[in-house]
């Protein structure tokens, strides 16, 4: 490979996983505001997509009809969902929340179920048990879920982290950059 190449791909790495451990440590020290922020960008990213969906529908000579108003009905959709989000950014997060605690309840419930009636190729205890843990997670989320997403963003933390440092343990060795 050029030289040329590989140290731009060294320096992409190296900027990337700093980026990515930073992030990381800022998400396990302040997991709210980080989860705010996120809220925000992904607010502003909905104004903006609603509003180009709003815009390809007006503009759209050409094309259908039914396909313009259905974009412009969706892009007047986003951008609302993009301006509430921006308005108070706590109020995505706890729908996600909540409806990650509802899709726990109804996995658990499936899983039980499956457990009782038998999955081919599956143990009926450990169905079983990991139908209950994953109720018990989807009532600690709906109860909490706040504190879910504060949980959430310090895996997530700790995510970065750790893929922040195996990109830099992974980094071609600089004696590639000299051949």
């Amino acid at each position: 490979m050029d030289s040329r190449a590989v140290r731009t791909f060294r320096v992409f790495v190296v900027v990337t996983a700093v980026v990515a451990i930073v992030l990381g440590v800022v998400a396990i020290v302040w997991p709210r505001p980080s989860l705010v922020l996120v809220a925000l960008l992904f607010g502003v990213y909905l104004v903006v997509a609603g509003a180009l969906r709003v815009f390809a529908a007006v503009r759209g000579h050409g094309t259908p009809k039914v396909w313009r108003w259905t974009s412009g009905v969706v892009g007047v959709l986003v951008t609302v969902a993009g301006l509430v989000t921006l308005i108070d950014p706590a109020v995505p997060l706890i729908v996600y929340a909540v409806l990650a605690g509802i899709g726990f309840l109804i996995e658990g419930v499936a899983a039980i179920v499956g457990g009782f009636v038998g999955h081919p190729g599956s143990s009926r205890v450990p169905t079983v048990v990991s139908g209950v843990l994953s109720i018990i997670g989807g009532v600690i989320v709906l109860v909490a879920p706040g504190l879910a997403l504060t949980v959430f963003m310090v895996f997530a933390g700790i995510a970065l982290i750790t893929v922040g440092a195996a990109a830099l343990l992974l980094l071609p060795p600089r004696a590639a950059v000299r051949r």
